[in-house]
């Protein structure tokens, strides 16, 4: 990777040659990218280039095939120096992390979730990019709620009705939000060809295969099984009470757990593969499409590799969006 320290228009400068370490990273819980590197700096040695640099600096990170599109544009967050060690330690996000920490009370009628992106982008400082196309209008409140949670709280009501999943990443320094779990296409992980590791698990000790609902007497009235799970595994049954202020099928049915799976690979870099997409995995002991939770990208010695920590279903980031209060004009 090469890494640039910008100051104005004019003035970049390349730390590229001095870099001891560096380490691209971000995950679906994270949400913002993350660009750690050390360099070398040491004032004693005349032949070592003293660099300023401070917090709120802007950072470029590029793939080195593609100078003109950098993979990461953030801002410097942490700076440490060590002159025993001769090091600079910088650690940079990307600007959706402003996002994250960024609040705002809004109240959205009939708004689209792209506009509701839009709005918060505008408001909050952030460089509108390519949001995500629902067309569903949705409507609710956010008091005291980050841009990051408003936009995905609008994307989540859109994802009730659509059934689609949506995560926000930035490209470069503007803001996409993209529909979650896309497989990133030409690329393949292969045990055999560029993977140097791998781990799997799977466990059962949370499974809940079975939910007895009972009505607000605690009297039994109907089951919902996973019938394949019970046979292969055992039952393992929890209880639903009624309420009468909820669905019962739907709030019966979250009540369900799947046995647990999880899994890592590391394999040679390749700077399309990150969270939120998907890839596929050749390996003896998982194959098929699974999805990113994390990704590390290491890059040390002119060794570039990437651990990667899979899922495997697509999950979405989910905010409950906050409904209006009806009115009560004292009917009965």
């Amino acid at each position: 990777m090469r890494v640039f320290i910008h100051w104005d228009e004019k003035d970049d400068q390349d730390l590229s040659h001095l870099l001891t370490a560096c380490t691209w990273s971000g995950s679906r819980l994270q949400v913002a990218r993350q660009l750690s590197f050390t360099y070398t700096q040491d004032d004693r040695d005349k032949l070592c280039p003293v660099i300023p640099i401070d917090c709120g600096y802007t950072i470029y990170g590029y793939n080195e095939a593609d100078m003109e599109n950098p993979v990461f544009v953030g801002n410097v967050y942490s700076v440490e120096k060590d002159r025993q060690k001769s090091s600079v330690s910088v650690m940079a996000r990307d600007h959706l992390h402003v996002l994250t920490r960024s609040k705002a009370t809004r109240k959205f009628v009939d708004a689209l979730p792209e506009d509701v992106a839009g709005q918060i982008c505008a408001e909050q400082g952030v460089a509108p990019g390519d949001f995500a196309k629902t067309d569903i209008p949705v409507s609710f409140i956010a008091t005291g709620k980050t841009g990051y949670q408003i936009i995905m709280a609008a994307y989540t009501e859109a994802s009730k009705k659509n059934e689609k999943k949506y995560h926000p990443v930035m490209n470069g320094a503007k803001l996409d939000v993209v529909e979650k779990g896309t497989l990133i296409e030409g690329f393949e992980a292969k045990s055999q060809q560029n993977m140097t590791d791998s781990r799997y698990k799977k466990s059962i000790e949370q499974l809940i295969d079975k939910i007895q609902i009972i009505d607000e007497q605690g009297n039994p009235t109907e089951t919902i099984t996973e019938d394949e799970h019970i046979q292969k595994y055992s039952m393992f049954q929890d209880i639903y009470k009624v309420d009468p202020n909820k669905d019962t099928q739907v709030e019966a049915k979250k009540l369900l757990k799947k046995p647990e799976e999880s899994g890592s690979i590391v394999c040679l870099g390749d700077y399309r593969v990150k969270a939120p997409y998907s890839i596929k995995v050749t390996d003896s002991l998982f194959t098929g499409q699974f999805w990113i939770k994390s990704d590390t990208h290491t890059f040390t010695d002119g060794k570039y590799e990437m651990k990667l920590e899979l899922e495997f279903e697509n999950l979405m980031n989910e905010e409950t969006a906050e409904k209006e209060k009806e009115e009560n004009n004292g009917e009965t």
